[in-house]
């Protein structure tokens, strides 16, 4: 079996809780500190803390801040776009799912 054949288009991440595959990639983006989600598996709340979200969402701040002031409108999206980009990467690789 090759290694496409084996991915699926829905990634799912383990619950700090039962350790299984129970929150999807679409459900983990969604997560704020004051938004939690459910385990599909064992049915317990997982969230994210506060300090490391704000971390994550820094460059979009920044891109926010910058936006305004590019020269042209091209370059505008193009913050908030690459700012958007880095927040996510963030999140996912050092925002950890934590117990509810």
């Amino acid at each position: 079996m090759s290694s496409i054949s084996r991915h699926t288009s829905t990634t799912m991440y383990a619950c700090p809780h039962c350790n299984k595959p129970g929150i999807s990639a679409l459900r983990r983006a969604l997560l704020g500190p004051a938004i939690p989600a459910t385990c599909t598996v064992c049915g317990r709340k997982v969230g994210v803390s506060a300090g490391r979200t704000l971390v994550a969402t820094a460059p979009f701040m920044v891109a926010v801040t910058v936006a305004p002031f590019a020269p042209t409108p091209a370059l505008s999206i193009a913050a908030w776009v690459v700012g958007a980009l880095a927040m996510f990467a963030l999140f996912f690789k050092f925002v950890p799912l934590i117990k509810r």
